[in-house]
């Protein structure tokens, strides 16, 4: 396909802009242009020769010419403007390049925003950059007072590279504050030696992990650093902030929200959420292809998670509203987990009314909350290994309708290790097998034992 007659003047105005900003004398080809305004970088080579008109008038070619010049000058200024080919020879004139040593934040087009420190524009982690800001190291007094506010919502990653480590950055505060679709942080050891980092993190709803190989917070404070970072957790320990969790946590380790790439103690399963109500809990990150998804994501197996936020049902409105969950079923791969902490799991779904597949289930520690204020009228323990737990804490509280908690005649809970107030709390619906009828002074953890003469509890053998 051709675009008609075009005069050779074009071209050569086209070529000589290019030959202007690059300081050479090099001929070019019309295929050649799109190509030699893409290596275009402010860099003068002191040799600029133009060349003269043609004595050919005009000549025929392919539309794609000029497509590909364009294309070019679009990548060069980040704009979106289309050209006619009589404007391309002002247009790469017009181009200006970003040179000097300066902190800069980079958008790729693969949504990550890049941080670092160099001579001109350039990207370490790879790929084409869609956008540049300029850093201003001496920090920001808000979010929307920093230059890339306006993109939060693009970013998926975050990249911090290891040039910016010597710049001496020392307020970082809201640099990614609702960075609400952002998942991950590479490279934050280069942040180590920062000293204000005021919600840094506020309302990073989906930020499940910060990557760092060493760091130091001496000297650091943070208030609300990690507010609404509902799915953040630490590689170590599974330790996940709560919403007003400041600098002190920000660290490697025990009680801390980083993670060691070479030491991430952390497994994942995943929770598959149909449109009939019905949430799958499974170690693959797959489907049901037959049947229609209305949410799916990760959850950490060992995550000490502190409320509402990490599930696929978070949701306060709309489809993913937890109030839709009526169903639960953990997969017989779930045996696989030798560590799992099911702490706020089902919360507040007051819908939930039947839970499946708790046999599968082996070196559960904690159950904090995890039926709390569900529907459910029965729970099938036979098959679950209670040995290992640690915290029952309110874990069947505000069922009201429970009646009945089958276990295997061997169930018994570890002698020592294990707490948990108020585990039965306002369950007034629940007997145990032996007949033993819930009352308001009977709601301790001590009662999750085979109900018998002697021993009054409230699960039933079955």
């Amino acid at each position: 396909m051709a675009v008609g007659t075009i005069s050779t003047r074009i071209l050569t105005d086209i070529a000589n802009a290019i030959r202007y900003q690059a300081g050479v004398a090099t001929t070019y080809k019309p295929r050649q242009m799109a190509a030699a305004v893409a290596a275009l970088d402010g860099t003068d080579a002191g040799g600029y020769v133009p060349q003269p008109y043609m004595q050919l008038e005009s000549g025929v070619l392919s539309e794609h010419v000029f497509e590909d010049i364009a294309a070019a000058i679009r990548g060069q200024n980040g704009l979106s403007t289309q050209y006619q080919p009589g404007d391309m020879a002002q247009a790469i004139l017009d181009l200006t390049w970003d040179v000097g040593y300066k902190v800069r934040a980079l958008l790729l087009s693969d949504g990550t925003l890049e941080f670092n420190y160099y001579d001109r524009r350039r990207t370490v982690h790879g790929g084409t950059i869609t956008q540049v800001f300029e850093v201003d190291t001496n920090g920001y007094s808000s979010a929307s007072a920093r230059p890339w506010d306006s993109i939060k919502l693009q970013v998926r990653k975050v990249y911090i590279d290891s040039s910016i480590s010597g710049v001496g950055i020392t307020n970082c505060s809201y640099w990614f504050n609702a960075f609400s679709n952002c998942t991950e942080v590479l490279g934050f050891e280069s942040l180590s030696g920062m000293t204000s980092a005021n919600q840094m993190f506020g309302s990073c709803g989906s930020l499940e992990t910060i990557w760092a190989t060493s760091f130091s917070n001496a000297g650091l404070s943070g208030s609300f650093m990690f507010n609404g970072c509902y799915k953040l957790v630490g590689g170590t320990d599974g330790f996940v902030p709560s919403s007003t969790s400041g600098a002190s946590v920000c660290k490697i380790g025990a009680g801390g929200v980083l993670t060691d790439p070479n030491a991430d103690a952390r497994t994942w399963f995943w929770a598959h959420f149909y449109d009939d109500g019905e949430a799958v809990l499974t170690a693959s990150s797959s489907p049901d292809p037959t049947r229609t998804l209305r949410a799916s994501g990760r959850i950490c197996a060992i995550g000490k998670y502190v409320g509402l936020g990490f599930t696929p049902w978070t949701g306060t409105t709309g489809p993913t509203h937890r109030q839709h969950l009526t169903s639960v079923t953990f997969a017989a791969d779930m045996a696989t987990y030798s560590f799992l902490n099911l702490i706020y799991l089902f919360y507040s779904c007051t819908n939930l009314a039947s839970v499946t597949g708790l046999g599968n289930l082996s070196g559960v520690r904690s159950m904090r909350y995890t039926f709390s204020s569900c529907a459910v009228t029965t729970l099938d323990f036979r098959g679950f290994d209670p040995s290992t737990l640690t915290d029952l804490f309110y874990c069947f509280s505000g069922c009201s309708s429970l009646t009945t908690i089958y276990a295997d005649s061997t169930w018994a809970l570890p002698s020592s290790g294990v707490s948990g107030s108020q585990c039965f709390y306002q369950c007034s619906s629940l007997v145990g097998g032996n007949g033993t009828a819930w009352p308001s002074s009977n709601t301790g953890y001590q009662y999750m034992r085979i109900d018998a003469a002697g021993t009054p509890g409230y699960l039933t053998v079955a």
